[in-house]
């Protein structure tokens, strides 16, 4: 009868051992980056990519995963210091290309690019869009990302087009990214303070704006509110910018923001000189705690 009980107590140390083990999760870090480039040709774009593209190629290097936008025309500039072993197959430049490509230091499946349906004046002489992507931050788990570049401008036209943009990408998410953990970054040309736009429809996906998060403790701005006085590119924290990246979770993956900068590094400027950015956007970083479930 002792054998007997020790053999119970053994199994039951055993089995508490298990679950535990199996509901610890893998727990790391991934750094993000969402950059628009300013990539039209020389004289077109309002930076000067010529020059500027090769001096933040390798800027781009010490974040995991990397969303560029407008990378129409220098893309090989851009990879001329490039070390992550990822990178999409850039589309031709304008008026063939979408301007949308990844870098990163984990492996990405599964792409797939999106032209708008609707678009409206200068935005349509381009395919702009949004690219699919599913990447692999550790062995078998993967989060869909989405790099995404809406339409500009600010006449009801623009207004509605966008507006277009955003549903169309809410509803690809719906289908394609039902249960995924997933990161949206890119730039939006949307702002919560304008009510003509829709980019509070992520909210209702199961979304988290990461400015609105760590920036502003989950206050989304309202209506009408004041927060463009920072020009002339939004480099204030307090300002809201067209620049965003979004977040969900998953019941597989958890992630976890824990750091957010926009437009504090210097070495995103020619020469260290605030007045003189290398693009016409400021880049956003996002540092994602990750916890792994089950995996």
């Amino acid at each position: 009868m002792l054998h007997f009980r020790i053999l119970i107590l053994l199994l039951f140390i055993f089995l508490t051992a298990s679950c535990s083990d199996e509901t610890k999760p893998i727990s790391g870090y991934f750094t993000t980056l969402s950059y628009n480039v300013a990539g039209l040709p020389e004289g077109i774009s309002s930076s000067h990519p010529a020059l500027y593209t090769s001096l933040i190629s390798p800027l781009l290097n010490e974040f995991d995963v990397v969303h560029v936008q407008e990378d129409f025309c220098y893309h090989d500039s851009l990879l001329l210091y490039n070390t992550h072993p990822y990178v999409t197959q850039p589309m031709p430049c304008v008026p063939n290309g979408d301007g949308l490509n990844t870098f990163s230091d984990f492996p990405i499946q599964n792409l797939i690019r999106q032209a708008w349906v609707d678009c409206f004046g200068p935005d349509c002489l381009t395919p702009k869009g949004f690219s699919y992507s599913q990447i692999e931050i550790l062995n078998g788990a993967f989060i869909d990302f989405y790099n995404v570049h809406c339409d500009a401008g600010s006449t009801d036209e623009d207004f509605e087009a966008r507006r277009s943009n955003i549903r169309q990408l809410c509803n690809y998410i719906q289908v394609h990214s039902q249960g995924q953990a997933v990161v949206v970054m890119g730039d939006f040309n949307s702002r919560y303070t304008r009510e003509a736009d829709t980019i509070r429809a992520f909210e209702a996906l199961g979304f988290t704006d990461v400015w609105v998060q760590l920036v502003r403790n989950d206050s989304i701005p309202a209506y009408g509110e004041s927060l463009k006085d920072c020009q002339p590119l939004e480099s204030g924290y307090n300002c809201e910018g067209i620049d965003k990246i979004f977040y969900r979770s998953s019941s597989q993956i958890e992630l976890l923001p824990v750091e957010f900068r926009r437009g504090d590094d210097n070495r995103f400027t020619l020469n260290g000189i605030d007045s003189l950015p290398l693009s016409d956007h400021l880049p956003l970083f996002c540092r994602f705690h990750f916890n792994i479930y089950n995996q």
